[in-house]
């Protein structure tokens, strides 16, 4: 983690972190990393051994005014069930109800209070597929609709990793933008194989790039965040003049389309 000196690069938080994958794809692509959190004390040594830096424990014990401030929040959150008791009194009561009683007592109530307090302009979530139908989709629907009422525009998508590395992992993803940080909610489109793409496979020396997720410039660079399995692989280019067009910007972070 970062200390809170001022920089001109794109910051992100680290949830739920594991050992690392989702850092090793955002610093190659020019972030920092401010804020790492996890649990598990085997993968923080692994994630220190990795990075030079030991994420916090239990992200339910630290307060989101202590985070610092950044503009992306990643994590692979775990996927537990929503209680409907304190839904189900207030609506008895005629009162109103939002994702503080509908996400009480779960991981994502804490992505939650992050974002209520931190408001970072881009999120990306990483769960199982099942996901969707966990809870005869309750779950993700309390999901999405609370990322959209804390003023989030969200896409989300399946994405398969036999496309792109020898093993067969299905994965959901979650991109958010918020409302506040872009002038219009940016345009996103997630990666889809081509019809006559064959899986990957262990002869080729690195992760077959097939779909663009999203791209983001840096520093006069044009960086690309493709799918690679569960890990976020990154190509990085300079931009040229005339080849792309901005979609949305916030402060070091803009959205944009390469023009073909």
């Amino acid at each position: 983690m970062s200390d809170s000196t001022p920089s001109s690069r794109v910051r992100f938080i680290d949830l739920f972190a594991g050992i690392g994958g989702f850092r090793m794809a955002l610093e190659k692509a020019g972030g920092e990393c401010v804020f790492s959190s996890e649990i598990d004390s085997f993968s923080r040594k692994t994630y220190a051994a990795n990075f030079g830096d030991e994420p916090a424990g239990d992200i339910k014990q630290i307060q989101a005014a202590e985070i610092p401030d950044h503009e992306i929040l990643v994590g692979g959150f775990p996927c537990q069930p929503f209680s409907i008791a304190g839904v189900s009194k207030k609506g008895s009561l005629g009162r109103e109800h939002g994702f503080k009683d509908l996400t009480q007592g779960t991981l994502f109530f804490d992505i939650a209070r992050i974002l209520t307090e931190k408001k970072p302009p881009a999120i990306l979530l990483e769960n199982v597929k099942n996901l969707k139908s966990h809870d005869k989709g309750r779950t993700f629907e309390i999901i999405l609709s609370t990322l959209q009422e804390l003023g989030y525009t969200v896409f989300h998508s399946i994405l398969d990793g036999r496309y792109y590395v020898p093993q067969h992992r299905e994965r959901i993803y979650i991109v958010g933008f918020h409302k506040d940080a872009f002038e219009k909610p940016p345009f996103f489109r997630f990666p889809q194989p081509s019809p006559s793409a064959a899986p990957a496979s262990t002869a080729s020396g690195s992760p077959c790039l097939l779909g663009q997720i999203g791209t983001a410039r840096l520093k006069g660079f044009q960086v690309a965040v493709f799918q690679a399995g569960h890990v976020l692989a990154v190509e990085t280019r300079r931009i040229e003049p005339g080849k792309h067009r901005v979609l949305a910007a916030h402060r070091a972070l803009q959205v944009v389309e390469i023009l073909v």
